[in-house]
């Protein structure tokens, strides 16, 4: 129950996000915004925020985190119709989504998401 209720927050987040800033940055469909947010969304809080950041820390989570947000927007801009994001708009928009999963990294470490003690870093 835990995992789906920091799923919809990190996925209100996510979209939140991509859907202020593509606009401004660059152009996308509704519908593409929804898909690249679902699929940032599962990704990062699989391999970020439930692998690398109990066992690594929030340092390489959040690494890990840019990196997958800049890979899969990147990959969106290229391969979704419609969809136009240049390399600053994909460097921004990962940057914001990096900052804002600092703080959900906080939120996880602090609601024990993981069941486990973790190591606690900043």
């Amino acid at each position: 129950m835990k995992n789906w209720l920091n799923l919809g927050i990190k996925y209100l987040f996510s979209l939140a996000i991509l859907a202020m800033l593509i606009p401004v940055l660059g152009r996308a469909t509704w519908t593409q915004v929804l898909a690249v947010a679902l699929v940032f969304t599962l990704s990062t809080y699989v391999v970020g925020d439930l692998w690398i950041l109990p066992k690594a820390g929030n340092y390489w989570a959040l690494l890990a985190d840019f990196g997958m947000a800049a890979f899969i927007l990147k990959i969106a801009a290229l391969f979704l119709p419609r969809f136009v994001l240049h390399a600053r708009g994909v460097f921004i928009i990962a940057l914001v989504i990096t900052v804002i999963e600092w703080l959900f990294h906080f939120y996880l470490l602090a609601t024990h998401a993981f069941g486990k003690e973790t190591k606690p870093e900043a």
